[in-house]
């Protein structure tokens, strides 16, 4: 009778051994999914990729505008040519043709890196200015302001081309091209302003 009392002490001391062991287990596990759970609270994603996204998808809405226009303008350019004739008076065809060039840039040529956010500066660099439309002669309004004799049609291309390089020498100019870029970043800027970026610089 008196060997089974150790036993008992001894297999009570085992499982009050192997329940400590569990509750210190448990806890340890409780800890551990406690602090991975934290971890996965207090995460945050990095401020730099959430503007770079949205700005991305700014910069994609921006591209579906495509061909922006910020100047326009009107011309006109009277055009003659001779040829002489045997025994006869020389033939004359003056003609007025009139024209409207458009100058601008295709929104949708714009790469991702050509938008930047540096700090809280987005800056923006825009691709060159240029005629927007090559087929720019209103030949519905063209106009012949003398023609004497008989003509055919590839003198009248051949006036027509002149015409058309003519409008480009007194259109395509310097200063228009300046004034069109000055228009381009102001309306820009207004644009991604609206969008909430408040400091915008715009380049070209």
């Amino acid at each position: 009778m008196d060997q089974k009392k150790p036993l008992k002490e001894n297999q009570l001391g085992r499982l009050f051994l192997t329940a400590a062991t569990l509750v210190t287990l448990v806890t340890m596990l409780v800890f551990t999914v406690t602090q991975g759970t934290r971890n996965e609270a207090t995460a945050a994603p990095d401020n730099d990729s959430i503007v770079s996204d949205t700005t991305t998808t700014h910069l994609e809405s921006v591209r579906h505008i495509g061909e922006w226009e910020f100047l326009t303008v009107n011309d006109e350019e009277l055009v003659d040519t001779t040829a002489s004739r045997f025994l006869a008076s020389d033939k004359q065809l003056t003609r007025i043709y009139y024209g409207t060039l458009r100058l601008g840039i295709d929104m949708d040529k714009m790469p991702s890196s050509s938008v930047r956010l540096l700090g809280d500066t987005l800056d923006v660099l825009l691709p060159p200015i240029r005629l927007l439309d090559n087929d720019f002669i209103d030949e519905t309004r063209t106009k012949s302001f003398r023609e004497k004799g008989t003509w055919d049609n590839s003198t009248r291309s051949a006036l027509y081309e002149k015409a058309k390089r003519q409008m480009l020498a007194r259109c395509m100019t310097n200063s228009n091209i300046q004034l069109a870029q000055q228009n381009a970043i102001d309306e820009v800027t207004l644009l991604f302003n609206t969008l909430g970026y408040d400091h915008v610089v715009v380049h070209f």
